[in-house]
């Protein structure tokens, strides 16, 4: 008989360990139809890596900037703050499949009154307790509530890293970007010193003519009109330059200074030979995908959990220790000696519809959750494809500046020659002048739209 109730029992269990295999389900990544290449010629699948930062910015100054601000960006150290939050409670959660064991010491004396019930049937009034015990308490987990915990912890753990890695990508970019940017301001105002003394010389020979009267005042004032415009910028592209160094510092970090720089916007300062690879690639290196995902596991165990809530609860507790009414008797062994073991079963009924409520709330959490992991996969594919087209239309633009800045560069230097010859005349003169000025500044505004490209590239790839 006493067998017969053991082979049920075990049966029994069996049977519950069988249904829970049923309450909750196992991630499965939800179909997101990627197509085969990127809609542009300049794809490739040849490789499937990213390289570092270190590796793809050549460029020394700004390698030490980043690692400057990688160091001491404080959106960085807010990141990694919030990522050992989550890894605290990630380590909490990893061990709730073990009991809660509580060590408890108590001691106590009362009074009772003599007038009292109680009081006036006892001749001692005074009553001591002294106590000490462990308390056990123990969830067993049929259903696979715990087993879901520790994976929506784990995945907000590892969510909040792809968001460190996330803000780490952005910071990069946004860091040889406003680099690069600094560098284009100072070959800005390069060109404009250099536009300048070229503007003063005309005007000399201008000022000379007039005195002679080879020209009227009129070509005078046009040609100094030309320079004060000319100067004009030189002040303006000084207060952008501090303003870009300014900012540089902030997302260092460190408060307004100066910035070490060096090279040009034509010098090869980054790795351009950035291969793309194929769609599904970026489920992989883009931190936003990989966090959207891990978001998404996290969403489905909260499904689960919220599922399993619907069951029974089966909880263990036990309690063991020494227990005495007397002080100089509360650590005689075995007399002190006490415990006890109780194991409950709990099925809700009725709660107002809360459990219920939860499930239908999880599981359009994590409805919401699908939507915005292949968003942020689709979004991913537009950015490399936009950036890849990009960095190919700019390449033939550049093409087509670089004929104009060579084609102005002979002209400035002829202008004047033609003009003393007599074979110009002076508003020819201006027109070649300033047409240089605007030549020059467009080969240096094509030039870093490229670099920028690039960077927008490897941002989207997911940087590393």
């Amino acid at each position: 008989m006493k067998q017969c109730k053991i082979f049920t029992g075990i049966l029994v269990l069996f049977a519950i360990l069988i249904q829970s295999c049923k309450v909750t389900k196992d991630y499965a990544r939800p179909e997101l139809n990627l197509p085969l290449a990127f809609d542009t010629a300049a794809s490739s699948d040849s490789v499937r890596t990213v390289p570092g930062f270190e590796t793809f910015f050549k460029n020394k100054e700004l390698a030490q900037l980043l690692d400057t601000v990688m160091r001491n960006n404080p959106d960085m150290k807010v990141a990694a703050a919030h990522v050992l939050a989550a890894q605290a409670i990630s380590k909490s959660v990893k061990l709730n499949y073990l009991p809660d064991l509580n060590l408890q010491i108590n001691s106590g004396v009362q009074r009772l009154s003599q007038n009292s019930m109680t009081g006036t049937f006892v001749n001692n009034l005074l009553f001591e307790d002294y106590t000490v015990a462990g308390n056990l308490s123990w969830e067993i987990d049929f259903w696979g509530k715990l087993k879901r915990q520790r994976e929506e912890a784990l995945a907000n753990y590892l969510s909040q890293g792809e968001v460190q890695r996330a803000i780490k990508v952005q910071l990069i970019a946004q860091t040889a970007m406003a680099y690069y940017n600094l560098i284009s301001l100072d070959e800005q105002l390069g060109i404009a010193y250099q536009v300048q003394q070229v503007m003063d010389s005309t005007l000399s020979i201008l000022t000379t003519q007039f005195e002679v009267g080879e020209v009227n005042s009129l070509a005078v004032k046009q040609s100094e009109a030309q320079l004060a415009e000319t100067r004009a910028l030189i002040p303006e592209i000084k207060a952008s330059i501090k303003a870009q160094e300014n900012a540089l510092h902030t997302l260092a970090g460190s408060y307004p200074g100066g910035i070490l720089r060096s090279g040009a916007l034509d010098e090869h300062a980054f790795d351009n030979n950035v291969h793309t690879g194929v769609p599904s690639d970026l489920l992989a290196n883009r931190p936003d995908v990989r966090q959207a995902e891990l978001m998404l596991k996290a969403a489905n165990a909260r499904v689960g959990i919220a599922k399993a809530d619907f069951y029974p609860a089966l909880n263990i507790t036990a309690q063991g220790g020494l227990n005495a009414i007397k002080s100089s008797n509360w650590f005689m062994l075995p007399a002190s000696l006490f415990g006890n073991v109780a194991a409950g079963l709990t099925q809700p009924v009725f709660n107002r519809r809360k459990i219920k409520s939860a499930h239908e709330q999880a599981v359009q959490m994590r409805e919401a959750a699908v939507h915005g992991f292949r968003k942020s996969v689709i979004g991913a594919v537009e950015e490399v494809s936009t950036a890849m087209t990009t960095i190919e239309q700019v390449q033939l633009q550049s093409q087509e500046v670089v004929k104009r800045k060579t084609a102005m560069n002979e002209a400035i230097a002829d202008a004047q020659v033609l003009y003393i010859h007599g074979e110009a005349n002076y508003l020819e003169v201006l027109a070649v002048q300033q047409g240089y000025f605007q030549a020059k500044l467009a080969h240096t505004a094509v030039k870093l739209k490229e670099i920028n490209a690039y960077i927008t590239l490897y941002k989207s790839l997911g940087g590393n």
